[in-house]
């Protein structure tokens, strides 16, 4: 067997695995909710008729124990996740790393911008400006100037960013403005 064949064996395994992993909470939880109502059915197997409709009562008994389970932990998690709010940190956490909602920058991305990204801008705007320098034909004079002037208020607006520490809501993407998290436009 070669070893690129071991690799897709691996990844076919592996994401196997993972869509197991991913349905067994679910899976265990339809589980504890189906032997409850069994479980529970017998106790309270007096409360309903005993035919409804031509049908033995514990095929509606039954189903309707498990709806309620399913509703009371529903219920339950709902009051444990919001109301108690266990999972703030985590929900946090979702906001922070997530690459659409994160406008306030990061220690490293913030030190590439400050000292490899405006650099590199500023060369390119002294260069555009020695060609602006040494053209004849206007055209193109005028389309270098055109190109300098875009540079330069680039720079300045990510200086401004870098500055306050964040991207203000007005230099948001349009596209991307409905991700903005909150109207105060201050750092996390």
């Amino acid at each position: 067997m070669a070893k690129d064949e071991n690799e897709r064996i691996r990844r076919i395994i592996n994401i196997q695995y993972v869509k197991i992993k991913r349905l067994a909470a679910i899976g265990s939880l339809l589980l504890l909710a189906i032997n409850l109502s069994f479980t529970m059915y017998p106790y309270i197997e007096f409360r309903f008729p005993e035919y409804t409709l031509g049908i033995p009562r514990a095929y509606v008994g039954v189903p309707i124990i498990f709806i309620l389970i399913m509703f009371i932990i529903w219920v339950c998690s709902h009051i444990y996740t919001n109301t108690m709010e266990m999972y703030r940190t985590e929900s946090l956490a979702n906001i922070i790393y997530n690459p659409y909602q994160v406008y306030a920058f990061q220690p490293f991305w913030e030190m590439w911008w400050r000292d490899v990204y405006v650099p590199q801008m500023k060369s390119q705007v002294t260069v555009l400006k020695n060609l602006y320098k040494k053209e004849t034909d206007e055209e193109e004079k005028e389309y270098l100037q055109k190109e300098i002037k875009f540079l330069d208020s680039e720079v300045e607006k990510i200086k401004n960013w870098l500055d306050l520490g964040f991207i203000p809501k007005k230099d948001f993407p349009k596209h991307l403005k409905k991700y903005y998290i909150t109207n105060k436009e201050k750092r996390l």
